[in-house]
């Protein structure tokens, strides 16, 4: 049996495979999950005119502060790289507090790899904060992205 061929296609895979890929895609799909289990979210978003056969197609998600009972502590391997690509990409803050934190939010992938998101907040923030939350993968960002959540609700983005 020739080890070495085994070793260079594990290295091979190694290279081909980014990891901050796999987490992103790992966050909004706990965010799409997040909002298909939110009945009242959903029907909210039903009467500005986004049905659920929207938010399935376009993945739309919710954060809903709920991440930590998905990712593991920051004391754990995989939490720490989970939780430590966040904060490279700008996803999250030097708190760790998410960047889309009450908002509806519409990812936007080329192939796999995520390029962007847009958060809406549906409830008009206490706290001096912006409505509409732009995010753009900084080495992947090449040219503006129309958000179809933004133009579904262009009224309720900007009261």
């Amino acid at each position: 049996m020739n080890t070495e061929l085994h070793i260079d296609e594990f290295e091979q895979m190694l290279t081909s495979v980014d990891v901050a890929d796999v987490y992103l895609k790992q966050l909004f799909d706990i965010y799409h999950q997040r909002l298909l289990a939110n009945s009242n979210a959903c029907q909210k978003l039903n009467r500005r005119g986004i049905p659920v056969d929207m938010i399935v197609a376009y993945r739309i998600g919710i954060c809903d502060r709920k991440l930590n009972y998905y990712v593991q502590t920051s004391n754990r391997p995989d939490g720490a790289g989970f939780r430590g690509t966040l904060r490279r990409v700008g996803l999250t803050k030097p708190t760790g507090h998410e960047i889309f934190r009450g908002c509806i939010v519409e990812p936007v992938f080329e192939g796999d790899k995520l390029i962007a998101a847009c958060g809406v907040k549906l409830i008009c923030p206490s706290r001096p904060a912006p409505r509409i939350i732009q995010w753009y993968r900084q080495s992947v960002y090449i040219t503006p992205v129309q958000f179809s959540i933004m133009a579904w609700g262009g009224r309720y983005a900007t009261d």
